[in-house]
C-alpha cells in the first residue's frame, strides 16, 4: 500500500551509475574488475529512495531516456515512488564509479546528459503543477543538462513558493547561485560549493558557520553544509549546530549528501527538533557510507547510528 505523498524530488539529468571494483586501478594499465553493481542514480533519484525507506510518501518527476528506463521503475517500484517522470526516446546517461584502494576512493566518471528538447521540458514542467496538490515540499536536486537554462531552478522555486510549498536545493555552479537568489527554504551545499557560492575560502568549521549564517539572514531558513567526515553544519536562525558522525567503515562516498539531505527532510517533516532531525540526517549519511546502491539501511540500524551521532553548538562568534 503506498504512503500518501508529502514529498516531490524533481531530477532533470539523471544517471545509471555503474559501480566497478578494482583492487589496486592503475592508470594506463590493464585492469582487472573484481566487482561490479549498476544502479538507479542521480540526487532526485538517491533523495527519493532515502525518503522511501525513511516511510516518507515520495513521488519522483524528471526526464528519463525511454531506452534503459528499467532500471529506474524497478527501482521505484521497490520502493514505493510515484512514478511521474516524463520519458522521452533515447538513453539516460550512464556514470562510472571505479572503487579502489583501502580506505576505498572512488574515481567518478559522468558522462553527459541529453536533452531531448523544450516540449519535454515542460511536461516536466507540468508533472511538477499535478504534484502541488499533494506534496508540502519540493527538493530540487542535482546538475541541469547543458542545454537547461540555468535559471530554471530559481523558476521553480519561485513558482513552488507561491503556491505555499518548502523547497530544498541541491545543485551547484550557477544553477545554484541563482537558486539561492529566489530564496528557498533549505540549501544543502558542501564545503567546496559553500566556497564556490560565497567567493571565499572557508578554512574550518567556524568560517563555514558563518557564511551559513550570512545566507539564513538573507532570507534562506535552513543551511545544512556537509563537511565529509567532520559531518555537516545545521543552521538556521536560531541555531548552528555540528553534528559528527560515528566512526564509520567506507564502502562508498556515492549517495551519502543525498541520504544526509532525505534526513533532515524527513525529520522536519516529523516536526522534530534541530537536533534531532541532525541526528536522522547524520544517520543516514553514515549508512550509506557503508553500502553501495539506493536507499537505506533498516531502521534499526539508523537509530543505532543517531545515538551515536556527536552534537556540538557553534558560538555566533
Amino acid at each position: 500500500m503506498s504512503l500518501p505523498l508529502a514529498v516531490a524530488t524533481i531530477g532533470l539529468n539523471p544517471a545509471i551509475d555503474h559501480h566497478i571494483g578494482i583492487a589496486g586501478f592503475t592508470v594506463g594499465a590493464l585492469n582487472r574488475v573484481s566487482r561490479e553493481e549498476i544502479h538507479a542514480g542521480g540526487k532526485a533519484v538517491n533523495v527519493a529512495a532515502c525518503l522511501a525507506d525513511l516511510g516518507v510518501g515520495v513521488a519522483l518527476t524528471g526526464l528519463l531516456g525511454s531506452d534503459n528506463a528499467e532500471v529506474f521503475e524497478r527501482l521505484f517500484a521497490s520502493k514505493g515512488i510515484c512514478d511521474r517522470c516524463v520519458r522521452f526516446p533515447g538513453r539516460t546517461r550512464s556514470n562510472i564509479k571505479i572503487v579502489s584502494g583501502a580506505p576505498p576512493q572512488v574515481t567518478e566518471i559522468n558522462l553527459h546528459g541529453c536533452f531531448p528538447g523544450e516540449g519535454y521540458l515542460e511536461e516536466v514542467e507540468r508533472a511538477v503543477d499535478v504534484l502541488v496538490a499533494d506534496c508540502s515540499c519540493f527538493v530540487l536536486a542535482g546538475s541541469l543538462p547543458a542545454s537547461v537554462p540555468a535559471g530554471l531552478y530559481r523558476e521553480l522555486i519561485a513558482r513552488l513558493q507561491a503556491a505555499g510549498k518548502r523547497v530544498a536545493l541541491d545543485t551547484s555552479g550557477v544553477a545554484l547561485q541563482l537558486g539561492v537568489s529566489a530564496r528557498p527554504w533549505l540549501i544543502k551545499p558542501n564545503l567546496a560549493e559553500l566556497e564556490e557560492l560565497t567567493g571565499e575560502p572557508l578554512p574550518d568549521s567556524a568560517a563555514a558557520a558563518s557564511a551559513a549564517r550570512r545566507l539564513v539572514a538573507g532570507g534562506i531558513e535552513q543551511v545544512v553544509v556537509s563537511l565529509g567526515e567532520r559531518g555537516a553544519l545545521f543552521v538556521t536562525a536560531d541555531r548552528c549546530l555540528q553534528a559528527i558522525p560515528p566512526p564509520t567503515i567506507v564502502s562508498s562516498t556515492v549517495g551519502a549528501g543525498d541520504a544526509l539531505l532525505a534526513g533532515q527532510i524527513a525529520g522536519c517533516l516529523r516536526g522534530w527538533r534541530l537536533a534531532d532531525s541532525a541526528r536522522l540526517a547524520i544517520a543516514c549519511a553514515s549508512a550509506k557510507l557503508g553500502m553501495v546502491g539506493s536507499g537505506l539501511p533498516p531502521r534499526p540500524q539508523l537509530a543505532a547510528l543517531m545515538a551515536d551521532v556527536v552534537l556540538r553548538e557553534l558560538d555566533r562568534g
